[in-house]
C-alpha cells in the first residue's frame, strides 16, 4: 500500500488548512465565487481580484493566503518554477507562462477553487450561531382555550 493521496484528497487538504482561521460572510461570499471567476475571467484575472481585496500584504490577510495558495499550486501543478514568494512577481510570471503552461495552471486554479468554494460554505455554516427555537409547549392554544 502506498501514501499517495487522491488529487481531491490533496485539493481539499490545502482549502482547509487555508480556511481553518474561520470564514465570515464576506470571505464566504468571495470563496463562493471564485470556480465561475476563474472560469469566465481567467486565473490572472482572478488572482490580481483577491490581491486587490486584501487589506495587508503580510500573509494574515484571507484574500492574500488566497491569492498566494492558488497561484503557488497553479503554479506548482502546471510545472513553472516560481522565481519569487511575492505573489504579484508569480502572478506575472504564471501570466507569462506558455499557453500550454497557463492552461494547466488555470484548470488546476478552478479545481482548488471549487474546494475552496465548498469548505468555505461548510466552515460558515459550523460558525453560525444556533438560532434558539421556540417552545411549541409554550405557544398558547389558538383558540384561546388553556
Amino acid at each position: 500500500m502506498t501514501d499517495a493521496i487522491r488529487l481531491d484528497q490533496a485539493l481539499a487538504r490545502k482549502a482547509a488548512q487555508l480556511l481553518d482561521g474561520g470564514v465570515d460572510a464576506e470571505l464566504r461570499t468571495r470563496m463562493r465565487a471564485l470556480p465561475v471567476m476563474v472560469q469566465t475571467s481567467g486565473l490572472a484575472a482572478t488572482a490580481a481580484f483577491l490581491l486587490a481585496r486584501r487589506k495587508t500584504k503580510d500573509g494574515t490577510d484571507p484574500y492574500d493566503r488566497t491569492a498566494r495558495l492558488i497561484l503557488n499550486d497553479a503554479a506548482e501543478a502546471a510545472g513553472i518554477e516560481p522565481r519569487s514568494d511575492d505573489p504579484e512577481r508569480l502572478l506575472a510570471q504564471v501570466a507569462g507562462a506558455s499557453p500550454a503552461k497557463y492552461l494547466l495552471a488555470e484548470s488546476r486554479a478552478r479545481q482548488l477553487a471549487i474546494w475552496l468554494a465548498r469548505l468555505a460554505q461548510a466552515f460558515a455554516e459550523r460558525s453560525k450561531p444556533e438560532r434558539s427555537r421556540p417552545e411549541s409547549s409554550q405557544q398558547p392554544p389558538a383558540d384561546g382555550a388553556g
